[in-house]
């Protein structure tokens, strides 16, 4: 029986995001991004939101030219994205802001140096967030990249007035 990643996320979801960061020194670079402002589930208790940003649609398609589309591959313990992403202005937005996206790899398939992570396990990482967290957040993830293989990462998503992240970038 074959399943689409967005259902098997919808079932998943819960059992993704119960495991959350414990420690202060993987929060990045905005002042807001701290595990201290955040809910037990991870996410932040204030700042800006993600529908500050743009629709939904302006969301996904930045996360993808800036992130989704290009930074796939083979991604080993350790490595690190550490991003902002513009979303640029519409009809209803009259500036650009942006969001902070990162993940540092924390477990690879067992048995293996690296693992894929595909445009879908990116958005995945993403959608984990911010579908769950209002002002973004920080949260350690689980996602099955190929036919039962395990990826885990620590990923931050943070939405930011202006263009720039807050000026951290």
């Amino acid at each position: 029986m074959q399943f689409n990643l967005n259902t098997i996320l919808a079932v998943m979801m819960p059992f993704l995001t119960t495991a959350v960061l414990t420690t202060a020194s993987l929060a990045t670079s905005t002042s807001k991004a701290t595990i201290g402002n955040t809910d037990f589930h991870g996410c932040f208790r204030g700042g800006e939101r993600w529908i500050d940003l743009g629709s939904s649609e302006q969301i996904y398609n930045a996360l993808d030219t800036n992130a989704c589309n290009n930074k796939t591959g083979e991604w080993s313990v350790g490595e690190v994205l550490d991003i902002c992403i513009t979303v640029e202005k519409s009809s209803n937005f009259n500036t650009d802001n942006s969001f902070h996206f990162s993940w540092t790899i924390t477990s690879v398939p067992y048995g293996k140096d690296s693992g894929n992570i595909s445009h879908d396990v990116c958005v995945a990482f993403a959608r984990c967030i911010i579908e769950l967290c209002t002002y973004g957040g920080i949260e350690h993830l689980s996602i099955d990249v190929d036919g039962g293989e395990i990826i885990s990462a620590d990923v931050t998503a943070d939405p930011q007035r202006g263009p720039n992240c807050g000026g951290d970038f």
